[in-house]
C-alpha cells in the first residue's frame, strides 16, 4: 500500500514562494470549543486547507462564548473568531446517515482528521480512526479528549477549568494562605492544542513509514500535567507539596513581583547566580553574596520569608520607574506588571506586529498573529473565521463534485446548511 502524494506543488527547498509548508495538505476539522480549534488554526496558518465541520443548530459552541463582536454577526464571538482563522466553514448534520456519509467521503480526500468529542462519539457515527483509515491510506487522525480514551474518568464531561482543577494547576496557584485560583488563560485547552499540533506534524513527517495511518491521541489531563513538569520529580519522589506562593515561585528566590512606593509592581526574575549577583549589587547588598542564608538558591528557598521581607521593604521605598531603570542598568531580568489592555499596546508588541487586523473594512477586529515566523512562508494573508456554513456549497461542489441540485436537495432535507441570505 502506498501513501497518496500531496496535492499541489510543494515549495522548492530554500525557495521564497510565500506558500506555507503544508500547502497541498487537507485537514477535515470536526473540532469545537478551544483545544482542537487552536491546533487546526495553526495548521491553517502553515498553509493547510482546513475544512471545519459544524453542527446545524448553532454550530461550534465557541460562537457564543465570550463577548459578541458587534461589527460581525450574533454567531461570531471574540472566542470563536480568535481561534478559527484560515478555515473554510461548512455545516453538516452528522447524526443523520446522509451527513455522516458526506463526512466519510470528505475524509477519503483528506490527509488529516482532527476531533475533540468525547471518546466513542466518532466511532458511533462511523467516523472513527478504524473506519476512516480504510478509506484514506496514510490518514493522520488526531483525537483530543479530556481524560483519555479509556479509564475511570474517560466518560466525564470536562473543559479547561475542570482540567486546571483536577490536574493540580489551580492547586498550586493562589496567594499564600489563600484558596486555589484559576490561571487567567485557558492553559489546559491551549497546551492540549499545541501538543496535538506537535503530534500531527510529527505524524505527517513520518507518514511514509506508516502507510496504514496514524492515530494521535491527546488527553487534556496529560497536557496539563506537562505544564508542571518541573515540579513532578520532587512531588512524586520526595513527597514535596508545592505551596501557593502568590507572586512568588516554589523553586527560585527571588522570582516574584514587588510593590513599589507608587503602588505599581516590578517583576524581578533573578533565576541564575549571575543575575542574583547583579541584583544584590544594584540594591547595595553585596554582603548577601556571602551570607549563608542567601548565598545559594537552596539557602534562599529555606529563608524565603526573611529575604522576601527584606526585598519588599527595599522596593517599597522608591517608585517603580526608578527601580526599572536601576535593574535594567544592572542587567537584572525585570519588567512592570502590565494589565492585558496595556500589554497588547506595548512598544515591543507593536514592533513585533504581534497582532493583526482581520475582516473587511468596517468589520475589522484584531487577533494574535502566530508566533511562528518564517520569512519564506509568512507572506500569505490570513482569512477571517468563517461565518456559520459559509463554504458549505463550494466545498461540496469542489471536493465531492456535487451538482447544484444535489446540494439543494441536501439542504432541503436539513442534512447540510448554507448561509442565510
Amino acid at each position: 500500500m502506498t501513501v497518496a502524494p500531496r496535492r499541489g506543488n510543494a515549495p522548492a527547498p530554500g525557495g521564497k514562494t510565500g506558500r506555507g509548508p503544508l500547502t497541498g495538505i487537507r485537514v477535515l476539522d470536526f473540532s469545537h470549543a478551544a483545544a482542537a480549534p487552536f491546533a487546526t488554526m495553526f495548521l491553517g496558518d502553515m498553509g493547510a486547507e482546513v475544512i471545519k465541520i459544524e453542527k446545524p443548530r448553532g454550530g461550534d459552541g465557541a460562537r457564543t462564548m465570550g463577548l459578541p463582536m458587534p461589527m460581525l454577526g450574533p454567531k461570531d464571538s471574540e472566542y470563536y473568531v480568535a481561534l478559527n482563522r484560515n478555515k473554510k466553514g461548512i455545516v453538516i448534520d452528522l447524526a443523520v446517515p446522509e451527513g455522516a456519509d458526506l463526512a466519510r467521503r470528505m475524509a477519503a480526500k483528506s490527509d488529516i482528521v482532527v476531533e475533540n468529542f468525547r471518546p466513542g462519539v466518532m466511532q458511533r457515527l462511523g467516523l472513527g480512526f478504524d473506519d476512516l483509515k480504510k478509506l484514506r491510506p496514510g490518514l493522520i487522525y488526531c483525537s483530543i479528549s479530556a481524560f483519555g480514551a479509556s479509564g475511570p474518568w474517560s466518560e466525564r464531561p470536562a473543559n479547561d477549568i475542570i482540567m486546571q482543577s483536577v490536574s493540580g494547576l489551580m492547586g498550586i496557584t493562589g496567594e499564600v494562605g489563600g484558596g486555589p485560583v484559576r490561571i487567567g488563560a485557558p492553559i489546559a485547552d491551549f497546551s492540549s492544542g499545541l501538543f496535538a499540533l506537535s503530534g500531527v506534524l510529527a505524524a505527517l513527517h513520518a507518514r511514509e513509514l506508516h502507510p496504514e495511518g496514524q492515530h494521535v491521541e491527546i488527553a487534556m489531563l496529560d497536557a496539563a500535567l506537562n505544564m508542571m513538569s518541573n515540579y513532578i520529580p520532587s512531588v512524586t519522589t520526595l513527597g514535596y507539596q508545592v505551596p501557593r506562593l502568590g507572586r512568588g515561585h516554589a523553586q527560585i528566590v527571588p522570582y516574584q513581583a514587588f510593590a513599589c512606593s507608587d503602588g505599581q509592581y516590578v517583576m524581578v526574575g533573578a533565576f541564575t547566580r549571575g543575575f542574583w549577583q547583579n541584583l544584590v549589587g544594584a540594591l547595595g547588598h553585596e554582603d548577601w553574596l556571602t551570607d549563608p542564608r542567601f548565598a545559594t538558591n537552596a539557602a534562599r528557598l529555606a529563608n524565603r520569608a526573611l529575604l522576601a521581607g527584606e526585598l519588599e521593604r527595599i522596593f517599597a521605598a522608591r517608585p517603580s520607574a526608578d527601580w526599572l531603570k536601576v535593574l535594567e542598568k544592572a542587567d537584572v531580568p525585570c519588567s512592570p506588571v502590565l494589565e492585558l489592555h496595556e500589554a497588547v499596546r506595548s512598544e515591543q508588541v507593536r514592533h513585533n506586529a504581534s497582532l493583526m487586523a482581520m475582516g473587511e473594512p468596517g468589520k475589522q477586529y484584531e487577533v494574535v498573529r502566530s508566533p511562528i515566523r518564517v520569512a519564506e512562508w509568512n507572506s500569505a494573508p490570513a482569512t477571517p473565521a468563517p461565518t456559520l456554513g459559509a463554504d458549505t456549497a463550494s466545498v461540496l461542489r469542489e471536493l465531492l463534485g456535487l451538482a447544484s441540485n444535489e446540494i439543494d436537495a441536501l439542504a432541503a432535507n436539513d442534512v447540510i446548511r448554507m448561509p442565510r441570505s
